[in-house]
Order: C-alpha cells, then sequence, then structure tokens
C-alpha cells in the first residue's frame, strides 16, 4: 500500500474516493456533486485520485479549477492505489475505512446511463446511501456497483 495514501486515509475514520482524470467528461460533470458532497458530510474526507503521468500538474489544476472541485487531489503516480482498491473507469467512487477496507464502490448514482447518455431524473443515490448508512453505523446495503466512465488506463 502507498505509504502516503495510507497515513492520509487515518485522518479520519472514513473517506470517500473519486478517481478522477482531466479529460474525462464525466469527472467534469460529477466534480461539483462530488465537492457538494464533501460540504455535506464534514465527518467523512473525501479525496480525488489521479492515477498514472498522462497528465502535468497544471492540467489536474486546472480540471480542479474549472470544476471547482474542492477536496484534496492525491496524485498517485504508479498505479498503486488504484491497483489496491480494484479502479477500473474514472469517475469511480469508493467510500472506505481508515484501513483502506472498501465499504462502497461503484457509481455515485442513476445518473448515466452509459457513456453520453444522463438521465433527466435519477432516484438511486448509491454512494450518498453508503455514506448515510456508515455514519448511521448500520452496514452498507448495496456494495458495488457497475460504474460507468473512461477507462483507467494501467
Amino acid at each position: 500500500m502507498n505509504a502516503n495514501f495510507s497515513k492520509l486515509i487515518k485522518v479520519k475514520e472514513h473517506t470517500v474516493i473519486m478517481f478522477i482524470a482531466p479529460d474525462c467528461p464525466l469527472c467534469m460533470t460529477l466534480s461539483t456533486p462530488f465537492s457538494e458532497l464533501s460540504e455535506k458530510y464534514t465527518d467523512i474526507q473525501f479525496l480525488a485520485i489521479y492515477s498514472g503521468k498522462h497528465y502535468e500538474p497544471m492540467e489536474i489544476n486546472m480540471f480542479a479549477t474549472e470544476t471547482k472541485l474542492k477536496p484534496l487531489i492525491f496524485r498517485d503516480y504508479d498505479y498503486e492505489v488504484a491497483h489496491q482498491l480494484g479502479a477500473s473507469v474514472t469517475p469511480e467512487f469508493f467510500l472506505i475505512d481508515s484501513s483502506a477496507t472498501i465499504l462502497y464502490q461503484g457509481a455515485m448514482d442513476d445518473r448515466i446511463l452509459e457513456l453520453g447518455s444522463y438521465k433527466q431524473q435519477w432516484d438511486k443515490h448509491y454512494l450518498v446511501d453508503a455514506i448515510e448508512a456508515t455514519l448511521a453505523e448500520k452496514e452498507v446495503i448495496l456494495k458495488k456497483t457497475e460504474p460507468i466512465g473512461c477507462i483507467l488506463e494501467y
């Protein structure tokens, strides 16, 4: 496990992660709702993770500025965290505890039918449901959903 990541996730009892790529349209779309969740659930740490070395730091910073991404961006240069968690696309969301046990993995919600196709209204809030259950000290019912996004290139 990446030592810096390991130390970082011990800051709070739970961490929500969003894997990002600056050129992924869904990351652009979901960064704002992700930031809004980070402001709503202050007892949980929120992190955006960028894996690889495909983009310059300036491109990642521009992405964060343009999307008003508020959570800290962790740079996973060698894909250690992506491999450890089994991330496959961007954006992919995880709720983990301080020892990196995955409590939820997958899509934020059901707003995206497939790449390029969005619902006007959505009614499944997978990530929020997992956060709410965790904060209430209940078991997360739906632990995994199929994320839709840009392939995470290892």
